[in-house]
């Protein structure tokens, strides 16, 4: 039976209602893989469903990985770091290295884990855009929703 974990909870419900009405942020950091080389586009297109050619730097996509069978595999947000370089987000690192291990074919790309260099954070809530904008170095006020930049934040690189 469903239980209302927050009907009883004034911390939870406390939380939840911060970022609903105001902002929250966590920790969100799932596995990273960075992938290059000349055919790199090719071969998400290939891999993925959505287009991922399409992608300008500096902008994301949500997309599914699929076997055979068209079943999901894994859910992932692909991000286009530069002309030849991108970043995936991953709940399955190791499932995705296999599953791009066995479809690379002629495909001339590379692919590392970088989960351990870069730590993700999400802000959440109607004010986080105000809040970013107020901490980070360069204006955040014109990026879109699935799009990224380089930045600092308090000198931090981010």
């Amino acid at each position: 039976m469903y239980k209302n974990i927050f009907k009883y909870d004034d911390m939870k419900r406390s939380e939840h209602m911060a970022v609903r009405t105001c902002v929250g942020w966590y920790f969100w950091t799932h596995q990273l893989l960075e992938i290059t080389g000349p055919d790199v586009t090719a071969f998400l297109d290939y891999m993925y469903p959505n287009n991922i050619g399409s992608l300008a730097v500096g902008r994301d996509r949500y997309t599914t990985m699929l076997n055979e069978q068209g079943e999901i595999i894994d859910d992932v947000v692909i991000m286009r770091k530069s002309e030849d370089c991108y970043w995936v987000s991953t709940l399955y690192a190791t499932r995705t290295d296999d599953w791009w291990y066995f479809h690379q074919g002629d495909y001339d790309v590379d692919w590392t884990e970088i989960t351990d260099e870069h730590q993700m954070y999400a802000v959440q809530g109607p004010k986080s855009k105000e809040v970013v904008e107020s901490l980070a170095k360069d204006s955040i006020a014109d990026l879109k929703f699935f799009a990224h930049m380089d930045t600092e934040i308090n000198g931090i690189p981010s």
